[in-house]
């Protein structure tokens, strides 16, 4: 039941899903917490942040684009999510917002469940290239960047793919589309959760 006390939880993105929303109220009424979970659309994530102080949400999620800006309005940001350079969860504890960056456990896991490449195409350098390239030099597996100049490289290797960003790759190489559509980034975006729930409830 939804009351005064009930705590609010919610993701910021300029492409919204149910993901989330499913994803996290399902695990609030399983475990009885009176917290609930909803996504919203955001083009500007400084306004995005001066809601959630003036509401006192509880925390949230951020996707791309804002995953490395955001870095510039939190009060505190976590060591890890210092050294990779982006953020996915934001903890308001006591109106002080605290970064986090569970992106790359997620990736970490995903790894693990595979047979681990020896090297791997990350694409793009935005905020959750970001997370893989630190997960990859925590996991000794090495790594090459593909951006614009050196796109066209995709198309004659056969290294393992990682795609970190929202374009679509079309290889017969081993791809692992990490978008969250897609069923590897689904699974990725499941096992980062995992540990962002047990941010939200701390």
């Amino acid at each position: 039941m939804i009351n005064k006390d009930t705590k609010i939880f919610c993701s910021f993105s300029k492409n919204p899903g149910n993901n989330g929303c499913i994803f996290f109220n399902e695990k609030f009424k399983t475990n009885n917490i009176n917290a609930i979970y909803k996504s919203f659309f955001s083009d500007d994530i400084k306004k995005s942040i001066e809601a959630v102080k003036t509401l006192g949400i509880s925390g949230f999620a951020v996707s791309m684009p804002f995953k490395v800006e955001i870095l510039n309005y939190v009060d505190s940001i976590d060591k890890v999510a210092q050294t990779i350079g982006s953020c996915n969860t934001v903890i308001n504890k006591n109106g002080k917002l605290i970064a986090y960056n569970t992106d790359w456990l997620g990736i970490k896991k995903f790894l693990l469940q595979t047979q681990i490449p020896p090297s791997i195409l990350i694409t793009g350098n935005g905020g959750f290239s970001k997370a893989a390239q630190y997960t990859c030099n925590k996991m000794n597996i090495s790594f090459k960047l593909i951006n614009r100049e050196n796109w066209s490289y995709l198309k004659k290797t056969k290294e393992t793919i990682f795609n970190a960003t929202p374009v679509n790759i079309d290889t017969k190489n081993n791809l692992i589309d990490a978008r969250p559509s897609e069923h590897d980034g689904k699974i990725i975006a499941r096992l980062q959760a995992e540990e962002q729930y047990k941010l939200y409830i701390q």
